[in-house]
């Protein structure tokens, strides 16, 4: 049993070896004293997406830096399962909570898209990387999602690998369900979400993805959702198929 409160973790971007001693950069000095209000001699949990998580002791510690010893390893790395969410960008705090709430969920790739009906044409990496390394210490995974460079969606498409399979969340179809789905298809090619945008992805667009033989329209129900709420609707349902 853990001695290490969950939610006083820290990522960082550092080899990770038993008795070593780790130079805190200005940010993460800042977290540790005024986010996670740890203080000298006290334990945290580190992890750098690679080499499992380890248990730390503050050794020093001011307002512009700190020093953490590296005690010894409390969890190994795990192998994540590849699970996707290609989707539309959308405004300001809404898309954030977006990533947010992927991450919490087990997303190991973010595929933002263009579309014809897209409101944002320019992605903030800064901000979706400083929001996903924050919801992956605040849930307690060892890894931080990718987030991959903006695409127009037929050309990312026309670069897909066709063995990962895409559930097409689509608030036009009539007769296709989540559950139908997983009765007919293999669930192991089955790992990616895509959401449009909001008001839908254009005509031209939908025709475009019911011609991809490696996508599949689903309905989520009788309601029309947000993208930010049909993105953690469909990836709870998959990731409930394949945990």
């Amino acid at each position: 049993m853990r001695d290490i409160l969950p939610l006083k973790r820290l990522f960082i971007k550092t080899e990770l070896k038993e008795k070593s001693l780790i130079n805190l950069s200005v940010s993460n000095t800042h977290y540790i004293l005024n986010v996670l209000r740890i203080r000298e001699k006290q334990k945290i949990s580190i992890f750098n997406g690679i080499q499992g998580e380890w248990e730390g002791i503050i050794k020093s510690l001011n307002k512009r830096k700190g020093v953490i010893l590296i005690n010894k390893q409390i969890e190994k790395q795990e192998k994540d399962l590849l699970i996707n969410i290609i989707y539309v960008p959308i405004k300001g705090h809404r898309n954030q909570y977006l990533i947010e709430k992927v991450t919490e969920l087990g997303v190991s790739d973010i595929y933002p898209i263009v579309s014809e009906h897209s409101v944002i044409k320019k992605f903030n990496y800064k901000r979706a990387i400083a929001c996903s390394i924050g919801a992956s210490q605040q849930s307690g995974r060892l890894t931080i999602p990718k987030i991959h460079e903006i695409k127009n969606l037929k050309k990312l498409l026309s670069l897909w690998n066709k063995n990962n399979k895409i559930i097409f969340c689509d608030e036009t179809e009539k007769n296709n369900y989540f559950s139908e789905l997983f009765k007919f298809k293999a669930e192991k090619n089955i790992n990616t979400v895509l959401i449009g945008p909001e008001g839908g992805f254009s005509l031209a667009e939908k025709n475009f993805l019911k011609n991809l033989d490696f996508i599949n329209g689903i309905s989520l129900g009788k309601r029309i959702l947000r993208a930010d709420t049909a993105a953690i609707k469909a990836l709870s349902l998959l990731t409930d198929k394949k945990y």
